[in-house]
């Protein structure tokens, strides 16, 4: 029997189709959920028929593109930009086939969003609508065929882009001086380790290895989004800072930072890694320190820049970092470094040697 009652609570529908259980409760009558459990089925039958022409309806492929970047641990930044970007292309198409979604409707789609917000909007739905395609058809059920947003060219920005600046050694003092003492351990350890911010927020003490002097810092920034560790050797101030806090930490916690708060969602308070509220905070801290806004990530390109200057190897600052790509780490200095001015440098002195033979 496929619809049956519970006493006090109503009627319910229970069915399995090809494995897959679909259920739903609780009903005042059973006509309503035989009504319901007849367009379930309807559904089901309509989703196992796009399965297997190799389509899917749009709602369900967005939902498993957002479901495997939180099993994969993607950033919280770029999960909350698919996730809008999600909403309005469903806002535009509705809930409609992949399988019809041209390439004209993408590209009318985005031409939308541009006059109604800029063209860095546009560009950035169309970065990561592209990537969520992209993923459907590369799994293993291969869900789609064909990428409507494949091929797609970005908008033009008449917005200059501004150069990122590193902040020194000086002002990161100024910085970590300027923070809150419950803040400064924090800024400490991500500058000390050069660490992606959510790495910090992973870190467990499990991970802190005091008698060899190293922390294991995880991250899934690899080709295949697999967790991978990565030793850091400690620095003397790293050291001493998780010594204190090791010292002052809740024996229940396993994260070296973590948080108590109350999720309006769950109605509740709950505990976990730290992350909310750190934007705020650092922004706060450098406007107090009297320093330009720098971003956590500015904070890893500073130490780079340490290393690169005064002239720690390639292979150590890519295993620091952590790229998996050697090419990473290569663009990644190219961009601390003043590479058009040290050339035009070396051009200037070069070429001049020579200028008294010049009429």
């Amino acid at each position: 029997m496929t619809v049956y009652s519970k006493a006090g609570k109503g009627y319910r529908y229970d069915f399995m189709v090809k494995g897959k259980r679909h259920t739903k409760a609780w009903f005042k009558t059973k006509r309503a959920a035989k009504a319901a459990e007849a367009e379930k089925r309807k559904e089901v039958k309509a989703q196992l028929a796009m399965e297997a022409q190799g389509d899917m309806a749009l709602l369900d492929l967005l939902n498993l593109r957002l479901d495997y970047m939180l099993d994969r641990a993607y950033s919280e930044s770029h999960y909350i930009k698919t996730k809008y970007a999600a909403q309005r292309l469903l806002d535009y198409l509705g809930n409609v086939p992949c399988s019809t979604i041209t390439r004209l409707k993408a590209d009318e789609f985005l031409m939308a969003l541009v006059k109604k917000s800029t063209p860095v909007a546009g560009n950035n739905d169309l970065k990561v609508l592209r990537a969520a395609f992209s993923w459907a058809m590369k799994r293993g059920q291969h869900f789609i065929q064909n990428n409507p947003f494949a091929g797609l060219e970005t908008f033009p920005n008449d917005k200059p882009k501004e150069k990122k600046r590193t902040p020194t050694s000086d002002e990161l003092d100024r910085i970590i001086e300027a923070a809150k003492p419950k803040h400064r351990a924090y800024l400490w350890v991500l500058r000390e380790t050069l660490a992606r911010s959510i790495e910090v927020h992973r870190l467990k003490w499990k991970r802190v290895n005091f008698e060899e002097r190293y922390v294991e810092l995880k991250t899934f920034k690899n080709k295949n989004r697999e967790p991978v560790l990565r030793e850091i050797p400690m620095t003397d101030k790293l050291y001493e800072v998780l010594l204190d806090l090791y010292n002052e930490r809740d024996p229940d916690k396993e994260w070296v930072f973590w948080r108590r708060a109350y999720n309006a969602k769950t109605k509740r308070m709950e505990e976990g890694p730290y992350k909310c509220g750190r934007y705020t905070m650092l922004q706060n801290t450098c406007k107090r320190a009297g320093v330009d806004y720098y971003s956590f990530h500015r904070f890893r390109a500073s130490g780079a820049s340490v290393m690169d200057n005064h002239g720690a190897l390639l292979p150590g600052i890519q295993r620091v970092l952590g790229h998996a790509d050697r090419r990473s780490t290569e663009i990644y200095l190219e961009k601390l470094r003043d590479v058009e001015r040290d050339a035009m440098d070396i051009y200037e002195r070069e070429s001049r040697k020579d200028d008294n033979k010049v009429a």
